[in-house]
């Protein structure tokens, strides 16, 4: 199949034609970086296709400022990245190993693609899963297309692959992604001013609360949070003095400091995070 972008910027038209759809979704953020202060629109087209919102405070990090109109749809895949790749890319080709699993989670029934039926095996899968939330960069790349894919958006359930492989993964490398998941689409309900933002980063934050849930019983979390809800107004809230962190409370001065929080988003992200104390 020809995956077609069509690209539309404010003065200029692009359309790329890529063969393959596990370079695509690389190649249409990478020219979103390149051309943002252009206003760059993309949409990817193909016979068979799963549309999804990318919600643009999930994409703060990569320096890319999306319209709230902005769609990537991705086919229905018929083949998975391997654990090889996923265990060792970067993370602008995680995003594209995403954007091929994510629609695997939620069905049960085999994709058909041109008379030929695709069996996906659960095993396979989940083994593909354990290996790209076993680094920053997987974990980064998998959550950035999770939190606003229209599964996820779309149910309070948490496919059980992926339930598994979140309760697998290296606690040290996960749980402070995962409260950035939460905190930073916080933030971003109060940052944006337009109203159709600020409720994609509203939905974007509850979708990172159902995953933090899924680990809200280890100590790690518990010592983030309470450093977290001390940064915002010093107070654990009945976390316990014996979870507070001077170490993590100090990394996450910095990172408020780095994302110029003020004291509205320590507000809400006070009242976000308190649950898991």
């Amino acid at each position: 199949l020809t995956y077609t972008y069509n690209i539309i910027c404010t003065k200029y038209f692009f359309v790329v034609n890529v063969a393959t759809m596990r370079s695509a979704p690389i190649l249409l953020l990478t020219f979103l970086s390149r051309h943002r202060q252009l206003g760059a629109t993309a949409f990817l087209t193909s016979s068979k296709a799963i549309p999804f919102r990318a919600c643009p405070s999930s994409f703060n990090s990569l320096g890319i400022n999306l319209p709230a109109s902005a769609t990537i749809s991705s086919s229905s895949l018929g083949s998975l990245p391997s654990t090889s790749q996923v265990a060792a890319d970067d993370f602008m080709k995680q995003l594209g190993h995403a954007s091929q699993i994510i629609p695997l989670l939620y069905t049960q029934n085999p994709d058909q693609n041109e008379n030929q039926i695709i069996q996906i095996n659960n095993d396979i899968l989940s083994e593909i899963l354990a290996k790209q939330l076993s680094h920053s960069d997987g974990i980064r790349g998998f959550f950035a297309v999770y939190l606003t894919s229209p599964e996820s958006l779309t149910t309070e359930e948490v496919p059980p692959i992926l339930a598994e492989a979140v309760r697998g993964a290296d606690e040290e490398i996960f749980v402070p992604l995962a409260c950035m998941n939460v905190l930073m689409p916080t933030a971003m309900t109060s940052i944006h001013q337009d109203p159709e933002l600020q409720e994609c980063a509203s939905k974007t934050a509850n979708n990172g609360k159902k995953i933090l849930r899924l680990v809200c019983d280890k100590d790690l979390v518990k010592r983030n949070c309470a450093a977290i809800l001390n940064v915002c107004d010093g107070d654990a809230r009945g976390c316990g003095s014996d979870v507070v962190d001077g170490d993590l409370i100090e990394h996450w001065k910095k990172f408020f400091v780095n994302y110029k929080y003020e004291e509205k988003q320590k507000q809400d992200i006070a009242a976000a995070i308190a649950e898991f104390c």
